[in-house]
């Protein structure tokens, strides 16, 4: 009975070390992207940050013996435990909501402005070490097995160290962030390594043990709903981290991922270019009958045709989240009885849908760091093009250059015009100046296409073929 328990301890050791590593990288992608954004970019440097070390820490533990370090006897154990204080204390600070803001708000401040530099940084500081650290747990468990059958004990020690990868990647991202939230399954992670800990020492007393109890106790109080509500973040899931809260003119903002989404207050009033939206695309149609079928891909606050009560609007958006949020905080109202909400991604949404509409209004692009790559390309707008009636209208909201000075506007508005001919540009507020050399001057940039099915695009005057005299107006007043 001793040995079977004496078993089951090391394999539990080896889930738990699984499951942490992996929702460790997790944790570092999601809680990175308020401020570094989400692209391919800096989530491989992340992922790089972690495999690299791992390897590594694979390979040491594997040769370690146990001997004297600085004057003291350091067994296998007692190894094992070190590490993980070790990467529990880096962590702490890495992975904690209270310190990554102060961190990601102190780059800039010492010259580090570049994004991937960030990444960089933060994975170097915070992740290398304690992953390398956790990485030589399962060889250095190996050394409590019998050395007897050697590879069916080795196999079945990649296989538990799998499972607890699995639990980390299914149970971390789809269970607890969705329902506990980011911040404390961040905390969950402590608690874990202060399991672990607990497991290996023999005192279950000793310094060792309550350090990693402090630690864990730490992580609560730095990961607190306390500390987050004094931010005004009214959820942290798997997707976003969203802030709503009341200005002192009483305007109702709502931020996702740091990033001003959304503005309302009781006299109506929204953000200038959900106004401007508004005026020169819904409100000639606000009394059609029958209704005009509007979709909104980016649901923010909701408060794009709050007041419209006559067309229809399907609201699509990843994070299931944002309705309930807009309607308490920001539009002090549940949605009209003429609006849905499709918590979908979207392009499968539109993948999954023949339904085609009168206005579609992409605003999925918060601005900085937050592009979702996979809505700029030329495939996402020819999917969108798919779903517009004969004479229905195109608009998009970007955060762009207004004079074209950087290469992301530029082919921005290369991939558009490639799929929407003759779409007209407007930026809008008072950030347009001709004579501006700045590349990250941004500012609201509506696109507007006005669609035909069967459109000709016409072709290209030159000295050779000039049909300009068959083409201009014949009439230059209306």
């Amino acid at each position: 009975m001793k040995r079977i328990n004496h078993t089951l301890l090391l394999f539990t050791i080896i889930v738990i070390e699984g499951y942490i590593v992996l929702a460790t990288e997790l944790l570092a992608i999601r809680q990175t992207i308020p401020y570094i954004g989400s692209g391919t970019d800096t989530v491989s440097i992340i992922i790089a940050a972690v495999l690299m070390p791992l390897a590594f820490g694979y390979q040491y533990g594997g040769q370690f013996k146990p001997r004297k370090i600085f004057g003291h006897y350091v067994t296998i154990r007692k190894k094992l435990v070190l590490n993980i204080l070790i990467a529990s204390s880096i962590l702490l600070i890495g992975m904690s909501y209270k310190y990554m803001k102060m961190f990601f708000v102190w780059l800039p401040q010492i010259g580090i402005e570049d994004r991937l530099a960030q990444t960089f940084v933060y994975s170097a500081l915070f992740l290398v070490l304690p992953v390398y650290l956790l990485g030589q747990t399962v060889p250095l468990v190996s050394n409590f097995f019998s050395k007897e059958k050697l590879s069916q004990i080795t196999g079945k020690m990649l296989f538990f160290s799998t499972v607890g990868s699995f639990l980390g990647a299914i149970l971390s991202t789809l269970v607890l962030m969705s329902t506990i939230g980011v911040h404390h399954t961040v905390t969950l992670n402590f608690v874990l390594l202060a399991m672990l800990v607990i497991l290996l020492s023999k005192n279950k007393k000793s310094i060792a043990v309550i350090y990693s109890i402090l630690i864990a106790l730490l992580a609560m109080s730095f990961n607190s709903n306390a500390l987050l509500r004094k931010d005004h973040v009214k959820k942290n899931n798997q997707y976003s981290l969203i802030a709503a809260g009341t200005l002192t003119n009483d305007n109702r903002l709502l931020k996702i991922n740091n990033n001003y989404s959304s503005q309302y207050n009781d006299a109506d009033d929204k953000l200038e270019y959900i106004e401007f939206v508004e005026r020169v695309a819904i409100a000639p149609i606000a009394g059609a009958n029958p209704p005009r079928d509007i979709l909104v891909i980016g649901a923010g606050g909701f408060t794009f045709g709050h007041d419209d009560t006559n067309n229809l609007y399907t609201y699509v958006d990843i994070n299931k989240d944002l309705k309930a949020i807009a309607e308490q905080y920001i539009l002090k109202e549940p949605i009209g009885k003429n609006k849905k909400f499709a918590p979908l991604p979207v392009r499968a949404f539109l993948n999954n849908t023949d339904k085609t509409y009168d206005v579609i209004f992409i605003d999925a692009y918060l601005g900085g760091a937050s592009v979702p790559e996979h809505l700029v390309t030329q495939e996402f707008f020819q999917q969108v093009k798919a779903h517009l009636k004969n004479d229905a209208v195109l608009i998009t909201n970007l955060i762009l250059s207004p004079h074209f000075n950087n290469k992301f506007t530029r082919n921005i508005d290369n991939t558009l015009r490639s799929v929407f001919p003759h779409v007209s540009r407007h930026i809008i507020g008072e950030n347009y100046q001709l004579w501006d050399d700045s590349t990250t001057a941004m500012a609201n940039t509506i696109y507007m296409y006005r669609h035909e099915d069967n459109y000709n695009a016409g072709h290209i005057y030159t000295d050779n073929k000039n049909t300009v005299f068959y083409d201009k107006p014949k009439k230059l007043t209306p």
